[in-house]
């Protein structure tokens, strides 16, 4: 019977992976002022269009 030699896996420091993966703090803001932006421009934009077609049910109803 053979049996496949097992694949070694590689190690990785724990420190290399946390200093990756901590995100800068002014580009953290950056990206949590700019999600909030898109956010509130949605909401505006199809608080517009909810509008919008209220004002045309309530003209079809008029006629």
């Amino acid at each position: 019977m053979t049996t496949s030699p097992s694949i070694a896996s590689e190690v990785v420091p724990a420190a290399a992976l946390t200093a990756a993966a901590l995100p800068c703090p002014k580009l953290a803001a950056l990206k949590a002022r700019a999600k909030a932006l898109k956010k509130w421009r949605k909401q505006e934009r199809l608080r517009f269009f909810f509008g919008w077609c209220a004002g045309c049910h309530a003209l079809g109803f008029s006629f």
